[in-house]
C-alpha cells in the first residue's frame, strides 16, 4: 500500500545517475578553467611591461636619440627591420626586439621574471604594408612598425598584443 515497486525504483535510480553525472561534468568543466582568468590577467600585464620597454626603444638604429629627424628617404634611410646582433641587454631600437622568444620571460636587464615560469613572449617587428599604410594614412612604409607581441601562458591559448610604433 505504501511502498514502491521495483520499476519506479530502478526509474528513479537512473535519473538520479543521470541528474549527477551532469552535474560533475559541469563541475570538473568549472575546475579546469577556474585559472584561466588568472593567466590573462598576468598575460595582460607580461605584455604591457614588454610594450612598455619597446616603446621606450628608439623607431630604427639609424635614428638619433629623441627621434629628430626621423629616418626617411629623403633624410637618412631607415634599416632593413631585424635584430642587428646585440644581446638583450644592448637592445637599443624596435628592430633588436624582432625574433625574440623568451621562456621563462626577462627583463631588460636579462633576469627570468618571477612568477611566469612556464609563459612563453614571442615579439615579430615589420614595417606596414600598402594597405595599412594606406589604412593610416601614412606617407612612407618607414612612418611605421608593427610590433606583435604574443604571450602563451602555461596551459593557456596564444594572446597576441598589437602595437603601432611610429617613426617621429
Amino acid at each position: 500500500m505504501g511502498g514502491f515497486t521495483l520499476v519506479e525504483l530502478i526509474v528513479t535510480m537512473m535519473l538520479i545517475s543521470v541528474a549527477v553525472l551532469g552535474i560533475s561534468y559541469a563541475l570538473s568543466f568549472a575546475f579546469s578553467h577556474q585559472s584561466d582568468g588568472l593567466w590573462q590577467v598576468k598575460s595582460i600585464a607580461l605584455a604591457q611591461s614588454y610594450i612598455e620597454e619597446i616603446s621606450a626603444r628608439r623607431f630604427d638604429e639609424m635614428t638619433p636619440v629623441g627621434g629628430v629627424p626621423p629616418c626617411s628617404a629623403s633624410t637618412t634611410a631607415c634599416t632593413a627591420p631585424g635584430p642587428e646582433g646585440e644581446s638583450r641587454a644592448l637592445f637599443d631600437d624596435v628592430d633588436d626586439y624582432d625574433g625574440l622568444n623568451e621562456s621563462p620571460p626577462r627583463d631588460a636587464q636579462g633576469s627570468a621574471r618571477p612568477g611566469y615560469e612556464g609563459y612563453r613572449v614571442l615579439i615579430s617587428v615589420e614595417y606596414m604594408n600598402a594597405g595599412q599604410i594606406g589604412a593610416l594614412n601614412l606617407d612612407d612604409a618607414t612612418d611605421a612598425k608593427l610590433v606583435l607581441v604574443s604571450v602563451i601562458p602555461p596551459g593557456g591559448s596564444t594572446m597576441s598584443f598589437p602595437v603601432l610604433r611610429t617613426n617621429f
